[in-house]
């Protein structure tokens, strides 16, 4: 978590520090005059003389080319061609053709550029329409591996050299400590670990490379200096950008050999396993309340163990199975095509491009789904050996192999999956699945990627999202429009008297702050006799003086029943929103004696009745849904409002056609 980069208001920050016990704070301070000692001693350690170190190859991937499919090679090589031509993978946008090489300080959407200042001088968040993700997305350097794959399957001399010039013009366009891609520690780990990627895939490095390669390695040198100068960590908080600091910390001294990389190897890699404990729950889910960020936390910790598998070295169990479990959480909440609903902020973010990330940048923007995790699956479901679903093609390139223990993926059978630190179950009947949320807050509360998503449902029928969520939009480019896809009514929950679940600074200040209102109480499940049932509160609108739980029943195969209880007293006004996938649509809305019923249309016709006090109304609103950052996408959104004096249930009855 970055407190003088990112927008957080200071009454976010007083809030989090005073929650904190004085022997917390102490410690904070201490490393606060450390870690200013390290940004001091960070120039004169980059400028000096010479390079300690060289680079090393460890047989981080182990290609089975041979069995790579056909689909596989053509797209690699497609993606590695649009590259050459000056056309750059970035997830969230279509017809990107920068040049070649391309402008590394320019907001590509806005045409808005940073200056070539000391980095420390630089102000990141503008709002002036720009947003410096754009530019730090495409200094990630993402496609160098791409053009190394593309190499080692074709032998193909211009993507070798694509490669190389594309990494020395960046090198030279970007001078240590200068620019806006030196601000963030995060960005400079996830660069560090393409170019290593690349070097591996190149290796052996030929005599008239020599120089080339030196160069790069002083970078790599460079590079790990600034991660350990402006390491992103605290006692207080920390976050996705901690992991990847020290995951790219952990490779670099890997992938370098010599006294200096020697020393650090053991530290980083034994930091990364003990930090894995301190971010993710028991039951595997990842601390900041978001899907899109334990994606990439969870690539990020195969990538350590895919490093220590070509050191040599055995993580240790701990480790090993708190990952097995985040594979476990992705698992049961992917549908069969391997795609996850948009919970929580999702910002595209990887650490290498999967195959699933480079076939979606050949569809319409409006068609991407950002969270396709299949690829991901299929490297944990041979890590792990585990009947998960998933695609091989990734895996090959890591010499990971189905095995004999391996059976085919196991079918969904019908029943209850709950990670319950996490706050999330999954409820599969027939061809209906039900994903519940009831997530605390991100980080115990201090998480800046939390939406105010509380109790909110995802329900899929044949495989297809019919209520979905939302999604992020983006971050600082519109802070309005990042405010309205965190807001409790972008979510399939309950707002009550027009205020939200957690507070939400408006304004300039308030991109990445949020309140700490809404605390879940347990995830609660049970199932008797066929019948099952789901239920969870939480305590946002404690502060009027009342509660909101939600129960989920599902007692017959052709319906679930949605139940939303408000407890406490006095007069109460609510809206229940529904959020629908755009290829549903709400064909009839009609009345009868104490209920509304709306008909939709999809892949078959679904009825929802809504019960509840008189006066009960629903009314179908535009919407919009964001599958990849920066895309929106209209959509529908039902919208369901009742008032009455506490305590009053809602009810919301889902019926589909067999």
């Amino acid at each position: 978590m970055i407190f003088n980069r990112r927008a957080r208001t200071w009454g976010t920050l007083l809030r989090i520090v005073s929650s904190e016990s004085p022997l917390v704070l102490a410690k904070e301070a201490v490393w606060r005059v450390e870690k200013h000692r390290r940004r001091r001693g960070f120039a004169k350690l980059a400028a000096e003389a010479g390079c300690p170190v060289r680079a090393r190859h460890i047989g981080y991937y182990q290609p089975n080319l041979s069995a790579c499919s056909d689909e596989g090679r053509a797209a690699l090589v497609q993606t590695a061609n649009q590259v050459c031509q000056g056309r750059f993978p970035l997830l969230s946008y279509e017809n990107l053709t920068l040049g070649f090489p391309p402008p590394w300080h320019v907001d590509f959407v806005t045409g808005k550029a940073w200056e070539l200042s000391p980095s420390d001088e630089l102000a990141l968040v503008r709002h002036d329409g720009s947003d410096v993700k754009a530019v730090w997305e495409l200094s990630r350097l993402q496609f160098l591996p791409v053009l190394g794959k593309a190499y080692c399957l074709t032998s193909d001399e211009r993507f070798r050299e694509a490669a190389k010039r594309l990494t020395t013009d960046w090198l030279e366009c970007n001078p240590v400590g200068q620019g806006v891609n030196w601000t963030c520690a995060m960005e400079a780990a996830l660069r560090a670990m393409s170019i290593l990627f690349l070097l591996n895939l190149l290796w052996p490095l030929r005599a008239e490379e020599r120089g080339w390669l030196e160069r790069v390695t002083l970078a790599l040198w460079q590079h790990l200096l600034y991660i350990e100068g402006y390491l992103e960590f605290s006692h207080i908080s920390r976050s996705n950008h901690y992991v990847s600091d020290i995951v790219g910390l952990y490779c670099l001294s890997a992938f370098l050999d010599g006294k200096e990389a020697e020393t650090r190897r053991n530290l980083y890699r034994i930091r990364v396993e003990q930090e894995i404990l301190h971010q993710v729950y028991e039951d595997g889910g990842d601390y900041e309340a978001s899907l899109g960020y334990h994606v990439l936390v969870t690539q990020l910790f195969t990538t350590a163990m895919l490093v220590m598998r070509a050191e040599g070295v055995t993580p240790g169990p701990m480790f090993t199975d708190r990952l097995r479990r985040m594979y476990e959480l992705i698992s049961a909440l992917s549908d069969e095509t391997g795609r996850l609903p948009h919970v929580g902020d999702c910002d595209d973010g990887r650490v290498e491009l999967l195959m699933d990330d480079i076939e979606q940048m050949s569809m319409p923007a409006r068609c991407r789904h950002s969270l396709v995790i299949g690829g991901l699956l299929g490297i944990g479901r041979a890590l792990f050996a585990e009947p998960w679903s998933g695609r091989h093609d990734d895996a090959l390139w890591y010499g990971l192999r189905e095995t004999t223990q391996m059976t085919s993926p196991t079918p969904r059978p019908a029943g209850i999956t709950v990670f319950p630190q996490a706050g999330i179950a999954a409820a599969r009947r027939g061809d209906v699945e039900a994903l519940f949320f009831a997530m605390p807050n991100g980080i115990h509360g201090k998480g800046s990627h939390t939406h105010n998503d509380k109790l909110s449902v995802v329900l899929r029928v044949e495989g297809k999202e019919l209520f979905c969520e939302s999604g992020t939009g983006c971050y600082t480019r519109d802070v309005d429009l990042r405010n309205e896809f965190r807001s409790t009514k972008a979510h399939n929950t309950v707002v009550v008297k027009d205020q939200e679940q957690n507070t939400i600074p408006m304004g300039k200040g308030g991109a990445f702050s949020c309140g700490n209102d809404a605390r879940v109480g347990p995830l609660e499940w049970e199932t008797s006799n066929g019948n099952w049932r789901l239920r969870a509160p939480h305590f946002g609108y404690q502060r009027m003086g009342m509660t909101h739980s939600r129960t989920l029943l599902w007692n017959d195969d052709r319906y679930l029943t949605i139940e939303d209880d408000f407890a406490g007293s006095g007069g109460c006004t609510i809206e229940a929103h529904y959020h629908l996938d755009p290829s549903w649509k709400v064909v009839d809305i009609g009345c009868s004696k104490g209920s509304v019923h709306c008909r939709l249309q999809g892949i078959k016709t679904v009825e929802v009745r809504f019960e509840g006090q008189e006066g009960l109304a629903v009314e179908t609103v535009p919407a919009n849904i964001s599958r990849v950052y920066g895309v929106l996408i209209p959509a529908e959104r039902i919208c369901v409002r009742m008032g009455g004096t506490l305590p009053f249930v809602l009810r919301s009855i889902v019926r589909w056609e067999d």
